[in-house]
């Protein structure tokens, strides 16, 4: 495997942790921190929608800077709306907590680019390869994410939620470290 190879499926173990976690926990911390139930998915909802609407900005970034800078920039976007998740959790702020995930969704649609970065970084007749490491890298990711995220649910004291918000910060960071040596 060669190194763009590997550092796109570490990236993807790390990065789209992103999409797990919101959709394992966005609904469970939107309904502790509104008073209107019906609403508490609202937060999963935005990211999904934020996802569809900056997967075109995704790629007009990165056509203009390039794949190495457009997931770092995408993989910094990620950790600090992580952080506004954080406070927004440990605020009660549905309203916040709901824009940070809208946003989180353009981090998320640049973890989506990593599968054509895969296809680009390899030969054409291993390009099906590659991109089964990519879904291999998604489905480590998901195990990954919901165990710690359970694990570090209790982190902070009086804020459920927040340390598993943390732990996101944390991995969605990571990608930026791996991009550095991307080429």
């Amino acid at each position: 495997m060669n190194k763009n190879l590997s550092l796109l499926a570490l990236s993807q173990v790390f990065g789209f942790t992103a999409n797990i976690i919101t959709v394992f926990l966005s609904g469970i911390v939107g309904s502790q921190i509104t008073s209107i139930k019906s609403l508490s998915t609202l937060p999963t909802a935005l990211a999904v929608v934020g996802t569809a609407i900056f997967t075109i900005l995704a790629a007009k970034i990165m056509g203009k800077i390039g794949r190495r800078l457009g997931f770092i920039f995408g993989a910094l976007v990620s950790s600090a709306t992580c952080l506004l998740a954080v406070f927004a959790i440990s605020q009660q702020n549905f309203i916040l907590f709901c824009i940070s995930h809208l946003i989180l969704g353009l981090g998320i649609a640049f973890a989506h680019q990593y599968r054509f970065a895969a296809a680009e970084s390899v030969e054409k007749e291993k390009v099906p390869k590659a991109i089964s490491i990519l879904m291999l890298a998604g489905i480590v990711s998901s195990f990954l994410g919901i165990t710690l995220a359970n694990y570090t649910k209790n982190l902070v004291p009086d804020h459920l939620y927040v340390g598993s918000y943390l732990l996101l910060a944390v991995f969605t960071f990571m990608p930026a470290i791996f991009f550095i040596f991307y080429n």
